[in-house]
């Protein structure tokens, strides 16, 4: 086969991975450009590709309707403190299931935990409101906090990379130094488990950045908005719907996070996807 026969797959891969890209990338920048130019602007035909002048008149008027820096903090908030959360109670989780194999029952509890992987949120929506409505959590925070702290997915995640990750031999090096199993965990299991911790916590970050139907059964009170519930009031209470620009600026605002908190967990994150496949 000559040089052009060997070359040919990899351009056409090259070419179809940039054309992905593009499809991908194109409406988040398109979003930003939106963000930047005047209503008139907005609807001219062929459409703005290239940053407008006009951010701080948008701002000035998506400040107005809604108080954009109040409502990115309560979504930090609440995704960072059930992201830690989610982190602690699921690397407990997957350690007591990768360490104690041969407990009593240890494969019943695995199994109930693997089938609510399996069971649709929404068929549960009824009686996790009327659970919340008896503690009295309506309109507060916790139930966006703690109700999904115990998530099926990230226990058999921390489990899956802690059986990857942790010799056995390690445990019993751990055992016979005097070490108890909590003090395993702390000093020995989660340094090394960092880039599954990581690759779950962006990926926790993200689902509740991105959460909608709890916060909107749960939140009545407009200072306790989430940003996706907020931004959903946003294109009614913004000049009628029609004020294009503002929106998109809001929205802009709102995925900024997101983009800050993947970068800043990258490498970890991609190291975290990818732990355990090569032994």
């Amino acid at each position: 086969m000559n040089d052009v026969g060997r070359r040919l797959p990899r351009v056409v891969m090259t070419i179809a991975v940039a054309l992905t890209t593009v499809v991908y990338v194109f409406p988040l920048y398109w979003m930003a450009v939106l963000a930047t130019q005047s209503n008139s602007e907005v609807f001219k035909f062929p459409p703005p590709l290239v940053p407008g002048a006009f951010v701080a008149d948008n701002f000035d008027r998506l400040q107005q309707a809604l108080d954009i820096f109040r409502v990115v903090g309560n979504s930090v908030y609440v995704a960072v403190f059930n992201t830690v959360v989610v982190l602690l109670v699921s690397s407990l989780a997957g350690y007591g299931f990768s360490r104690f194999r041969n407990a009593p029952g240890h494969r019943f509890l695995y199994g109930s935990v693997l089938l609510t992987i399996f069971i649709p949120p929404a068929a549960g929506l009824i009686p996790w409101f009327v659970e919340m409505r008896w503690l009295g959590w309506i309109d507060t925070y916790w139930p966006l906090i703690l109700t999904s702290a115990a998530s099926g997915f990230a226990v058999f995640w921390m489990r899956q990379v802690i059986d990857a990750t942790i010799p056995v031999d390690l445990y019993d090096a751990g055992r016979i130094d005097g070490a108890g199993d909590l003090w395993i965990y702390w000093r020995i299991v989660l340094p090394l488990i960092r880039p599954g911790l990581a690759a779950l916590a962006v990926w926790t970050f993200m689902m509740n950045w991105s959460s909608f139907l709890m916060p909107l059964i749960i939140l009545n009170d407009s200072d306790k908005f989430t940003l996706p519930l907020a931004l959903n009031h946003l294109n009614s209470s913004v000049g009628g719907g029609s004020d294009v620009s503002a929106v998109m600026l809001g929205t802009t605002i709102g995925v900024l996070p997101v983009f800050i908190a993947f970068a800043l967990a990258t490498k970890h994150f991609v190291s975290g996807l990818t732990a355990g496949t090569v032994k």
